[in-house]
């Protein structure tokens, strides 16, 4: 997608048809202008289309990540481990087609004014790139020019800048961060965190005084365990939502 500078985002990522999460997040938000969710909105989660169905009533901007790309082309499920594997086949069994339309429809790039979003890596989105260390984020981040990337996929929420990596404190709500005029921010998982903190995580981005504020929020764990068990889906989707892993 293309849009122009919208002043403040919401950025939400990897919710994982995670329904309890999202509506959590999108409770808590603040005002703002919009809001982009960076990939992986199914997989993993028992709720695919009653995620879908609520991004596109708010008409949050999109781009595809790797489990929604699993929606369309099955070898991607080559990259899965088996329990992802079995969650992604799950979900492409009940996910409506005017969903399924809907996850085809979205592009792998977005920009926002001059800056990306990916779910990611911008350097080759297609390959699903983990940024997870200094030296990748380094690289890319020489060829990012004056603008800022937004990105996800690592379910870990960082801001990278030529100074190094910022890994934001657990609060509700951090302080404003004055980003550079060059950073990868990446908000965290709303659906399943790894950072070893079960809440949900998101950013909201300030275009204009070029900041973001990280947040955590927490919702109803239980509910979604019992409904991924009562799918039938992998255990082990269920049970590490209790520990942010």
């Amino acid at each position: 997608f293309t849009s122009g500078s919208t002043p403040k985002l919401a950025l939400l990522s990897d919710i994982h048809s995670n329904l309890e999460a999202l509506d959590a997040v999108l409770a808590a938000l603040p005002p703002v202008d919009g809001i982009v969710a960076l990939g992986d909105i199914v997989g993993y989660g028992p709720d695919p289309n009653a995620v879908i169905a609520r991004l596109r009533s708010i008409r949050a901007r999109a781009v595809r990540g790797n489990h929604d790309q699993a929606m369309l082309t099955p070898q991607v499920l080559d990259w899965f481990n088996p329990d992802a594997a079995a969650a992604a086949r799950w979900t492409a069994s009940v996910l409506s087609g005017a969903n399924r339309r809907y996850l085809s429809d979205l592009p792998l790039n977005g920009r926002i004014g001059p800056h990306r979003c990916v779910h990611g890596s911008p350097r080759k989105p297609y390959l699903w790139e983990y940024i997870l260390e200094e030296s990748q984020a380094m690289d890319i981040l020489s060829r990012l020019g004056s603008r800022l990337c937004f990105f996800g996929h690592t379910h870990l929420p960082r801001v990278f800048t030529d100074k190094g990596e910022w890994v934001p404190p657990l609060l509700p709500e951090t302080d404003w961060i004055a980003l550079p005029a060059s950073a990868l921010v990446n908000p965290g998982s709303v659906g399943q965190p790894r950072d070893g903190h079960p809440d949900a995580s998101c950013a909201v981005v300030d275009l204009e005084r070029h900041a973001v504020q990280f947040r955590r929020v927490p919702y109803d764990i239980p509910t979604t365990q019992a409904k991924i068990v009562a799918a039938g889906l992998p255990e082990v989707e269920a049970a590490r939502l209790a520990y942010g892993r």
